[in-house]
Order: structure tokens, then C-alpha cells, then sequence
């Protein structure tokens, strides 16, 4: 059986209302980090830490679009310092889907630094929605 553990991180209310989709639609377990809210589901894992689930996941989605400004998760919703994408890419283990939407050089350039497969989703049919746009691509795979 693969692995059917999904990690968010960061975002805002897009990504929001993917771990709640992911939660009550899919066989995904649902880990947020960098995502909080007191509307996220109660099925979603809420990380205090992304170390302490990060390396559970097989597959982490990153929010449209992934970074405020260089390498700067897009982060709305998380109340602690600003986050670097070096602080979790880094912790990525080979083989671990990373999906995202649009990215800046800087974090395309990150990933590549530290052998981290970018998985960028191109942009969804009209009046497509973020979950929808990641749904779509996770149940081809």
C-alpha cells in the first residue's frame, strides 16, 4: 500500500479549503504546517512543528502562488515569523512529490540546489479553483 500521507504548507484561504476537501473527500491523512486557522478541519493534522511530520508525507502541496517574494512561503495564515523555503527543503526526502503553483526563480532555483523535484501545476481551466486544480492532478497519479 503507498504511502497516503499529504502534507499543505502554508497558504491561505485556498489551501484552507484544500485540507478540508483532502480531509472529507479523499483516503489522504491530512497534515497542515504553516496553516493556521480555527476554520481548519478537525480531520486535518495541524503541525506546532513541520519536522515532526514532514517526513511523513509522501506528497506536499505548496500554495498558488508558492512565495510572497523569493523564497518566502506564501503564508497568510501562519502568525509565526516569515518562512523560508530552506527551512523545509532541506527536510524533503528523495521521492517526495512537491507540488506548487506559480514559484518564483528563487525557490525553483532553492529546490534545484537541494535535489528537490518542483512539481509546478500549470494554470487551471476557468473558474477552476486551487483544490480543484490539485484533486484533479492527485487522482492521476
Amino acid at each position: 500500500m503507498k504511502n497516503r500521507n499529504i502534507g499543505l504548507l502554508g497558504g491561505g484561504e485556498e489551501q484552507l479549503a484544500l485540507a478540508g476537501r483532502l480531509a472529507a473527500e479523499t483516503k489522504w491523512e491530512v497534515y497542515a504546517m504553516f496553516l493556521e486557522s480555527p476554520r481548519l478541519s478537525p480531520r486535518v493534522h495541524a503541525a506546532v512543528d513541520f519536522r515532526d511530520v514532514l517526513w511523513l508525507c509522501r506528497v506536499l502541496v505548496l500554495p498558488d502562488p508558492a512565495c510572497r517574494e523569493g523564497e518566502l512561503l506564501n503564508a497568510p495564515l501562519w502568525p509565526g515569523r516569515p518562512v523560508e523555503a530552506g527551512q523545509f527543503l532541506g527536510s524533503i526526502g528523495k521521492g517526495v512529490l512537491l507540488l506548487a503553483g506559480e514559484t518564483t526563480p528563487a525557490l525553483r532555483r532553492a529546490a534545484a540546489a537541494r535535489e528537490v523535484a518542483l512539481t509546478t501545476l500549470p494554470p487551471g481551466r476557468p473558474g477552476q479553483d486551487w483544490a480543484q486544480r490539485v484533486l484533479d492532478y492527485l487522482a492521476e497519479i
